[in-house]
């Protein structure tokens, strides 16, 4: 290009952060400063999303923290989203909540979300239940929360909570929105749900499923026979 912008620059080093290229998104980062331009908030957020996918802790952090202290660049609420991703994914969800505590303005359902889902893949029970209060109060119709709330529950063994949440959801009059699949046949696109009736063909549908079962269950039970005789042979 015969002139580059900031808006250019911020381009190319996200295409590269996005794909996980966090040395080239380094080296662009390091060339724009050379050329005289000043990183921005975009910047930045595109160099903490780089370390996200190439899950490189301490060098997102480092970098978060030189936004501000190194240009000046008050971090908004992206980039706060950002870190609980960062931390979360790496398992200090501990961390990622001190970073949600730190923040000199309320977080929005895109940070608690975040560290929501942090808190499930990593079993932190306490955490998740905080994180869903909020959640609850911003948006409580969302059933997402509640399903991904009661997941982490019953993960833990906490049978009486998961229990309490799905009470929960019936007391506020949230359902769950059904998921749907769907399947190409000659050209025609069929979609279906579980349970689902509404094909014409549905008991035909499921006396195949049926048929297909049994045959499953009767490989099964000749796979287990040939193992004992094999244990027995042994």
């Amino acid at each position: 290009m015969q002139e580059k912008n900031e808006v250019s620059w911020n381009n190319i080093i996200s295409a590269y952060g996005n794909h996980g290229h966090l040395q080239e998104c380094l080296s662009l980062f390091h060339q724009m400063k050379e050329h005289g331009f000043q990183p921005d908030h975009v910047t930045f957020l595109a160099i903490i999303s780089a370390c996200d996918h190439t899950d490189l802790i301490d060098d997102g952090h480092y970098y978060f923290k030189s936004m501000t202290n190194d240009f000046g660049i008050t971090p908004q609420m992206e980039h706060y989203a950002c870190m609980i991703d960062l931390f979360g994914r790496a398992g200090r969800v501990n961390e990622a909540y001190e970073i949600i505590k730190s923040m000199p303005f309320d977080p929005d359902a895109g940070v608690w979300g975040a560290f929501l889902g942090a808190s499930r893949v990593h079993g932190s029970v306490e955490l998740a239940e905080i994180a869903s209060g909020h959640l609850f109060d911003m948006d409580h119709t969302n059933s997402g929360y509640y399903v991904l709330l009661s997941n982490v529950q019953a993960d833990a063994g906490k049978w009486e909570g998961a229990k309490k949440t799905r009470n929960m959801m019936k007391v506020r009059g949230v359902e769950k929105v059904p998921g749907y699949s769907w399947i190409e046949l000659n050209n025609e696109t069929h979609v279906f749900g579980a349970a689902d009736t509404c094909n014409p063909k549905s008991s035909k549908i499921y006396t195949l499923l049926q048929n297909l079962l049994l045959v499953i269950k009767d490989e099964e039970c000749v796979t287990l026979e040939k193992q004992h005789e094999m244990v027995g042979f042994n």
